[in-house]
């Protein structure tokens, strides 16, 4: 049998009940394996007919499925994706920054690159999601970080929350990243 019958066959397959072989048309419609997805069935009778000739063959492709869930990587981490270029933000906090005016995580590479393109331009710099200007002293960072804390905001919470648990306090710490939460 050459390669080109066995896909025929496969194709064939997975259009028949691997039972009976009866085809899959308008008034029948077959289900898969629930463990291995390779076969499929008319009936619960046909699977269970089948199960001793498919058995195997469904545990070891069961466990294949099962160590490719456990052992993929995550498309993103837990801290989401950087607004501007839908990258994953990095574990590293030092890799990303946080920006009070739109609540926002931006990683360190758009952040060099909205401070270049600004350098080059010579205009004001600011945000680079939201474009509002950076705070010109202290007090004006302090009254954003307020605004920001009035609206509940889960990001400014979780920062100052991060503020006080490296300072040690770690009871308000505690109260803040549970009102973020």
């Amino acid at each position: 049998m050459s390669w080109a019958d066995n896909i025929a066959t496969e194709a064939a397959d997975t259009l028949c009940c691997a039972s009976c072989g009866i085809a899959e048309v308008d008034d029948i419609k077959l289900k898969n394996c629930d463990d291995c997805d390779l076969v499929r069935y008319c009936s619960d009778t046909c699977q269970e007919d089948h199960r001793p000739d498919h058995e195997a063959m469904c545990k070891e492709r069961a466990a294949k499925l099962r160590d490719e869930i456990l052992f993929k990587q995550p498309e993103s981490s837990y801290l989401g994706d950087c607004p501007i270029c839908c990258l994953p933000l990095s574990l590293d906090p030092k890799k990303s920054v946080p920006y009070y005016c739109c609540s926002k995580l931006v990683c360190k590479g758009c952040t060099t690159a909205h401070i270049m393109r600004h350098l080059d331009e010579g205009s004001p710099n600011g945000c680079p999601f939201c474009r509002q200007l950076y705070a010109k002293s202290d007090e004006e960072l302090k009254e954003r970080r307020k605004k920001r804390f009035e609206a509940n905001d889960p990001f400014a919470l979780r920062e100052a929350g991060m503020k006080h648990f490296g300072d040690g306090d770690y009871d308000g710490a505690f109260e803040y990243f549970t009102k973020a939460a």
